[in-house]
């Protein structure tokens, strides 16, 4: 079991939904969900956002499996008030944990105790993303974009923009937060700062924050809140659903 690891450790999970194909692993995969999650499964109209879904969930229960000796079909999760999923089965460690999937990449951070969120996205062109940084973004974030073109153009957006997902998930907050209040420095060596505006009652060393890029074509972020004054060490795996080979994330991806 991994959990004593997480007392001086974060650890990151990552798979690739569209390697999961083979018939018989899609089935078991299928069988570990709730039935509220198959439900939810079923309502996907495209199938490839009901596969994303399918894999990203049962790789949360895989992950959580490791930790504690619980089958992954008998994990039991509530929700918050925003859809934050926690887990609710009785008698278990504080295990906390937050998931994110889009195209080509699922991810789920595992924490003890603290508040995380982590999200990811693929690089790639998107309606108005200039219209999207002036309504979720600083001025300063939004001035540094507009220098900028092409790919670092695209890197700095979606960097700015996990970083803002990770933080709401983290806290449980719904979208209506005001993310242009939030100002993220990140610098040649990926190093991550937030400043607040005075509006908002936090503060800045509460928070650590990384930003990783676990495939060529993909950013995430995460975002934990610190419980002391040492950061964790985040440890990055990617784990392949289809035959259970687990590996590091390569360095400099």
């Amino acid at each position: 079991m991994l959990i004593d690891s997480l007392h001086q450790e974060t650890h990151a999970w990552f798979t690739i939904p569209e390697s999961v194909q083979d018939d018989g692993i899609l089935q078991r995969l299928n069988a570990i969900l709730s039935e509220e999650e198959l439900s939810r499964y079923r309502r996907f109209h495209f199938p490839a956002d009901r596969h994303r879904y399918l894999v990203s969930h049962a790789l949360v229960r895989e992950t959580l499996s490791k930790y504690i000796d619980i089958p992954p079909a008998d994990w039991c999760f509530s929700h918050g008030e925003h859809g934050r999923p926690e887990i609710a089965n009785p008698a278990t460690p504080a295990l906390r944990f937050n998931l994110t999937h889009t195209a080509g990449l699922a991810a789920c951070v595992v924490t003890l105790s603290d508040d995380c969120g982590i999200d990811a996205e693929q690089i790639a062109e998107r309606h108005n993303p200039a219209g999207v940084a002036k309504r979720m973004f600083s001025e300063a974030e939004t001035r540094e974009l507009e220098q900028l073109e092409g790919q670092a153009y695209l890197e700095h957006f979606f960097n700015r923009w996990t970083l803002r997902e990770a933080y709401v998930k983290a806290r449980g907050i719904g979208i209506s937060f005001p993310t242009r209040k939030l100002t993220f420095t990140v610098n040649k060596d990926n190093f991550v700062e937030v400043s607040f505006h005075p509006d908002i009652e936090e503060r800045r060393d509460n928070w650590h924050f990384e930003l990783l890029k676990p495939t060529a074509e993909h950013i995430a972020a995460i975002a934990i809140r610190r419980n002391g004054d040492i950061d964790k060490k985040i440890i990055t795996r990617f784990i392949d659903l289809q035959c259970g080979k687990i590996d590091p994330v390569p360095t400099g991806s």
